[in-house]
This record gives C-alpha cells, structure tokens and sequence, in this order.
C-alpha cells in the first residue's frame, strides 16, 4: 500500500502534460549540448591543419587534448557542489559563456601554449554544461517521459558533430580554421534568451527551503532532511548511494575512454587507411546523422523496457560493429558501415546511460552525483587522449580501434548491468527510495 505522500507525489508527477518550464529546460538542454559539440569538433576536424600552421607534433596535440579534459573534469568535480547549493541554471548559463569566449579566442591562437589555455577555457564550459542541461530537464519533466526528453536532449552530441562537419567540409578548405572557432560567439547569443525565460525545478526549490529552515517544514517532494545538509560529495559514498555512485561513475569512464579514443584520433584513423580530409567529413556526417535516430530509438525503447537493460543491448551491439570496424573495415564503403553502425548503438546508448545517470540519484546531491560522473566521462577522454600515440605504436590502428570500441564498450555494459535496475515510469522519488 502506498502511503499518502506516494499517492500525492504519483498523482502530481504522472501527467504526461508539461509547462513552459519544462519545455524550456529541454530546448535549452538540446541548443546548449549541440553549440558545446559544433565547437568540441571543430578542433578535431581542423587539428591537421593547426598542425601544420603553428607547427606542432602530433603529441603536443595529445598534450592538448590530455590538458584540458583534466581542466574539464576539475571543471565538473567543481560545479556539481554549486549545482546543489546555487543552481543548475546558474551553472548552465555560465557554463555557455565560457565555451564562447573560449572558441573566439581559440581563433586567435598563435601558439602551442595560447591555443593549450584558450582551449581549457572551451572546455571548462563544455564539461559542466552537459549534466546542468540534464538535470534541468530530469527534474522538469514528468515520470513516463522523463528519459524520452533526457534522451531528445542527449541529440545535440550527434547533432553539433554533423552540423560541425558540415561547416568544417564547406570552411575549412576555403577559410581555414580561424574562422571555424570565431564562429563560437553563436552561444553568447543564446545565453542571453536563455537567461530571462528558465527558472529552478520545483524539487530545486523545496530542496533550498529545506537547508535554510530553522525548524520543519513541509514539502511536496521527498527530502532526505537529516542528510540534505551535508557535503554533497559525502553524501554520494554513503552506505544507500555508494554502489550506485561507484558503478556509474565506472560506467561512463569506461566507456568515454572508448568512444573518446575513436572520435579524437579520428583524422589519424581515416589517415592510415588513405582516406582524405572530404572522406572523414563526409563520413563523420553519416554516422553522427544515422545516430540521432540511435539516440532517440533508445530513449524510446528505455522508457517501455528500462534504461539499464536498453543502453546494455545497445553497447553489447556498439562493441560487435567495433570488432569489426577494427579488423574487417577494408575500404571507405566497408568503414562508413561500421562506424555508422557503431554510431548507432554504441555512442546512441547515451540516448539512456546518461538519463539513468541523472534520475539515479536523489535530488539533494543530483548535481553533485551528475557531476562526478561527467568529470568521470572527462577523465576517460584523457586516457582517450594519452591512449592514442601509444596504442598505435603498440597495437597498430586496428588494435586501437577494437580497444576503443568494442573491448571498452563491453566493459562498460557490465558496470551497467551492476546497477540497481530502475522501473520505466517511477519517480525521482521512488527511484530515490
């Protein structure tokens, strides 16, 4: 039997209708994700011709890449207390900022060292802006299809990739990379309209009334009141949490190791196989198109059969494309298949791993907990970055390639399937319980 306060938190969070808040907090979810990745892919599409401009190694731009996904994860450890105790719009909107200013300056580099600090600037925003878009939209949107807008909103990681090889196909070669970069001062525009219309979720609210009451007080939505107080990140390795914390945060590095390898040595990749700059935009626009329908069709099947088990079949796929991307994808047809494929289900399943990582975690420690496991994402694309000379050095562009997406990939199914199941439909606050 349900108690009163699961009866009133049911019926208040079952409507499949949503308000203006809630519409907000997913387009600006989606355009935030998708500006942040139009400008994360523009410097691996145009990391060549930097190369050659300003003179750099391939490993100074390993160093690069290794440099600032370490500022991206101090970024995320970092914005998730703030989250919990300021706000996640505050922490989304700043978080634009910074990715603008960033991608304007990076324009300007004229050296290794000015191009290392614009970029960490870049990523400082682009690390923190994925879980504060997320858990706006988690914490906005009702129960039955909380993961299908989390998951619509995971879009704007293929989308930003295919738009960016678009314009990097049509500028690049005419324009070259500067202009690429100036091209991110778009965000600043949207955090100007974003900043007057989306408010805190109501659960963002009750949680602030909570921590600055002197005495009981009332809430719609369940509060861990003897615990909410406390420092966030402490709270994620209690006895109720630190299996689900360790799990997740496993998952994701794990599995941003691989999918980090494959999309930052991508250029080196289609080089080895004497595929031209046209072929790598051309095929990175298929597959980044054909997996926005991968996210969305797991975010579809995750809200009727479960997010854990959706996102599992889908990396368990992802990782078979892989094998054979690695060892059977002989020419330009055969590797634009299997990357698709790869696409599809493998980088697709965030269309459900990162809905489950935001819903799985009670609200007083959602950011924090969304956080740690972006800053874990982030600590994957440094390995991803060291991994790269060394894995081709050691194992050849093929044995990079299967590490990276199929090994990795089942790993991270199994830290997946480790985790406490959650049922489609319950709600934040019963997931919590």
């Amino acid at each position: 039997m349900k108690t009163e306060y699961e009866k009133n938190v049911s019926t208040l969070n079952s409507s499949s209708k949503m308000d203006r808040n809630a519409r907000l907090a997913i387009i600006t979810s989606l355009l935030g994700w998708t500006l942040v990745n139009i400008d994360n892919s523009f410097f691996t599409f145009s990391y060549l011709q930097i190369m050659d401009e300003l003179h750099l190694s391939i490993n100074q731009i390993s160093y690069i890449y290794t440099f600032i996904f370490v500022v991206g994860a101090v970024a995320s450890f970092v914005a998730g207390p703030i989250m919990d105790n300021v706000g996640r719009k505050w922490v989304f909107q700043l978080a634009l900022v910074f990715t603008a200013i960033g991608s304007v300056l990076s324009g300007i580099s004229w050296s290794f060292a000015s191009l290392l600090g614009f970029r960490s600037v870049t990523q400082v925003g682009a690390s923190t802006e994925l879980m504060a878009g997320q858990v706006m939209v988690a914490e906005n949107t009702p129960n039955n299809t909380r993961g299908w807008w989390i998951g619509f909103a995971q879009i704007g990681w293929p989308v930003g990739w295919f738009i960016a090889s678009l314009l990097s196909m049509a500028i690049l070669p005419v324009f070259g990379w500067r202009v690429l970069f100036f091209l991110g001062i778009v965000p600043v525009l949207f955090v100007m309209w974003a900043r007057r219309n989306v408010k805190e979720s109501e659960r963002f609210a009750e949680l602030e009334k909570v921590k600055k009451a002197q005495t009981e007080v009332t809430t719609e939505y369940k509060v861990n009141k003897s615990k909410a107080k406390e420092f966030t990140y402490k709270q994620l390795f209690s006895s109720d949490l630190i299996r689900t914390t360790v799990l997740v945060t496993l998952w994701q590095l794990v599995f941003n190791i691989g999918v980090g390898g494959i999309i930052s040595w991508l250029p080196s990749v289609f080089m080895n196989y004497k595929i031209d700059e046209t072929g790598l935009f051309t095929a990175t626009a298929i597959a980044t198109g054909v997996s926005i329908i991968g996210y969305l069709s797991a975010a579809y099947l995750g809200e009727k059969f479960g997010r854990r088990e959706i996102g599992a079949i889908y990396m368990l796929i992802g990782g078979i494309a892989g094998y054979f991307l690695g060892f059977h994808a002989t020419d330009y047809t055969s590797i634009v298949i299997w990357y698709s494929i790869f696409y599809f289900f493998g980088v697709g399943s965030q269309g459900v791993n990162i809905a489950f990582s935001v819903e799985v975690f009670p609200t007083r420690v959602r950011g924090s907990g969304s956080s740690l496991v972006s800053g874990a994402a982030w600590l994957g694309f440094i390995l991803a970055g060291l991994s790269g000379p060394i894995f081709f050095n050691r194992f050849g562009v093929s044995g990079a390639v299967f590490i990276w997406t199929c090994l990795l990939m089942v790993i991270s199914l199994l830290c997946a399937l480790g985790c406490k199941r959650v049922k489609p439909g319950a709600s934040l606050e019963e997931i919590a319980s």
